[in-house]
Formats: structure tokens, sequence, C-alpha cells
């Protein structure tokens, strides 16, 4: 197992180990600031053609104007560029020895945290569509629960198959030893 000390959160059982501790993967935030770098290069190459292309439509009057919107599209470009860092970097999945955690950051102000633990999963699904998911390999992973109501998606984590295997495997363990400890109380009620 690896170190996870650095790691914790409220509720860690007394026996619980942290397992893995899982991101989005890395092609995610750099799709997003993709995005945001083609809107700045589009809006600074515009601040530099329109008046030379047109020079009477920034007039002595209209400059105030001009300067207070290039300002605010600055502001809003990097308050959303914080707001998708703040997404990637807060959205944690935690797998421990007992149990699943998601943490979803929503918005600034907003954090979602639930649990699972194993007995109470049904099925786990991988999933990889697309080039760029296949060839970097990053995708979902889908736990359901056995009455179908609840499902915690790992949205573009690396390595989903490794993911699912690493749950299973958890699943597999905790249910033997749930098997495990049903026998020795039924042993220890047939002895007394």
């Amino acid at each position: 197992m690896n170190d996870f000390s650095k790691f914790h959160f409220k509720g860690v059982g007394e026996n619980e180990e942290i397992v893995r501790v899982i991101h989005r993967n890395w092609f995610y935030i750099f799709q997003q600031f993709l995005l945001l770098f083609v809107l700045t290069v589009i809006f600074f190459t515009a601040i530099i053609f329109v008046p030379i292309f047109f020079p009477d439509f920034i007039s002595a009057g209209s400059r105030e104007f001009v300067s207070f919107f290039e300002n605010f599209f600055l502001l809003v470009i990097w308050m959303y560029g914080f707001m998708i860092w703040i997404d990637y970097y807060f959205d944690v999945w935690i797998i421990t020895t007992q149990r699943i955690v998601n943490i979803e950051q929503q918005g600034m102000f907003s954090r979602r945290v639930s649990e699972m633990e194993y007995s109470k999963m049904q099925d786990i699904t991988a999933e990889v569509v697309g080039f760029f998911p296949t060839v970097i390999n990053y995708g979902d992973v889908k736990v359901q629960t056995a009455g179908g109501d609840e499902e915690f998606i790992f949205r573009t984590v690396s390595d989903p198959y490794n993911v699912k295997n690493i749950i299973f495997n958890m699943q597999k363990k905790d249910s033997l030893q749930n098997t495990e400890e049903l026998g020795e109380m039924i042993k220890e009620k047939m002895e007394g």
C-alpha cells in the first residue's frame, strides 16, 4: 500500500486505511484551459487589429468604455480559470478499506460529500470513450448500488480500468471479511 498519511478526512474509522486518492486526469484541466487560452488570444488579437482596420470605431469618447470592457473581460477570464482549477483540485474520490468517498466541489461555496460501503455495491463499470481518452487512458468509473438509486461516478480519472479493479478487489475483500465474521459469530453462538 502507498503512504497516504498526508491525506485525511473526517470520519475515518479506527481500522480503516486509505487505499487510493484519485483526482481527475490532467487532460481534463488542459482542455478547459486551452479553451480559455483560445478565447484570450482571440480577444487580444481583436484589441490589436480592430483599431488598425476600423480607426473610427475607437474615438476619444469611447476609449473609457473599451478600457472598461477589456478589464472586465480579463477579470471574467481570470475568475473562470480559477473556477476550473477549484473544480479540478477539489473533486476527489477516496478508496478506503471499508468504503469509497466521493467529494465533489460544486462551485466556489458548495461541496457534496457522499460515501458508499462495499456491501451496497452492485455494479462497477469503467468507460473510456473517444480518441484522446483511449490514447491518454482516462475515463469514467461508475459504481451503482443494489437498489440502483444512487450511482457514484468517478469522472475523467486516469487508468479507469485499474480503478475499477481496485474497487472490485476491495469489495471482494470486504465480502470475504463479512462472511468470516458471520461464520465466527455463528460458531460462537453454537458453542455457547
